[in-house]
């Protein structure tokens, strides 16, 4: 959001959404950009399996799952949008 907000130089609704798209930005897991058609972003998330490991709530079996490798590509969002 502090992206969205330098890049954006306001606070105002529609200037944040005119910010955010195509907004690119690094981050710990590598670059992040927000797609211009619907404004999802890239950013990914680790996915795996819930266990239990010496008391503790821990996730097995885990990997990360890079955001731009499930997204619908921008024809599909379109049609859904009727754009």
């Amino acid at each position: 959001m502090a992206n969205a907000l330098r890049k954006a130089n306001s606070a105002d609704a529609e200037k944040l959404i005119a910010a955010l798209r195509g907004l690119q930005m690094e981050s710990p897991f590598g670059r992040i950009v927000w797609r211009p058609l619907d404004h999802q972003s890239t950013m990914g998330a680790y996915v795996g399996q819930l266990a239990r490991k010496d008391g503790r709530g821990v996730m097995v079996n885990w990997r990360y799952v890079d955001g731009a490798s499930v997204q619908p590509p921008d024809e599909e969002i379109r049609k859904l949008r009727r754009e």
